[in-house]
């Protein structure tokens, strides 16, 4: 765990969202199509759509989604006493270390013997702190994230219809994964996704989570 990077926001910003996944879709061909006056007798296999195929970077979405920024924001700041307590604990952790290592020779066997068992119980702890904060902090995301995530869903089907996409790929991890080995750039439409939601779903001072009192 590296305490001096933050923990919460090296879990919130992780690239892996699982999220993600919804905005992989193809566009349903019977939505675009008016409704048959009366049944009739199938001649042969659905026509293809017509259409664009595109694809989207997903993983910039916390970043970039505002509605995303601020629940990140909101949660850093939550979080960032414990996070500040887990860093210095680390400090000291690193401090007792160097000690240790400088002036066992001139110490005597039992302030070694204590000085170490003091460093596990040290160490200890922090495992405990940063793993008990990343699973804190990992529900209260998910939580925080569930109602931006099924409009994110909705946004990306009438997005695709209103621009004639028939298939949207999320290249977040699939060109690292060999799923998608290139792509041209000019079929990456995530600015302009991005830029719509967030003209869409304006992020105001009232709505922006607020931050608990300390107690």
């Amino acid at each position: 765990m590296n305490a001096r990077r933050g923990i919460i926001h090296m879990k919130l910003y992780r690239p892996t969202f699982a999220v993600l996944a919804l905005l992989v879709l193809a566009v349903s061909i019977a939505a675009q199509q008016p409704a048959a006056t009366a049944p009739t007798k199938p001649s042969g296999p659905p026509p293809l759509p017509k259409g664009k195929i595109a694809v989207i970077n997903t993983g910039v979405f916390q970043q970039d989604i505002e509605e995303f920024k601020a629940k990140v924001d909101a949660l850093n700041r939550q979080y960032e006493p414990r996070v500040k307590d887990i860093q210095g604990l680390a400090d000291r952790i690193s401090a007792l270390e160097t000690t240790l290592k400088s002036q066992s020779a001139v110490l005597s066997p039992a302030k070694v013997a204590e000085m170490t068992e003091n460093l596990e119980t040290m160490k200890r702890d922090y495992q405990r702190k940063g793993e008990d904060l990343q699973a804190e902090a990992g529900r209260e995301r998910d939580k925080a994230f569930e109602p931006i995530t099924g409009k994110l869903g909705k946004f990306a089907e009438d997005y695709t219809a209103r621009n004639g996409i028939v298939v949207l790929v999320d290249i977040a991890n699939a060109v690292q994964s060999g799923v998608v080995l290139w792509f041209d750039p000019r079929l990456d439409i995530t600015k302009a996704f991005v830029a719509a939601y967030n003209k869409a779903n304006p992020v105001t001072a009232a709505a922006a989570p607020k931050t608990p009192p300390k107690p």
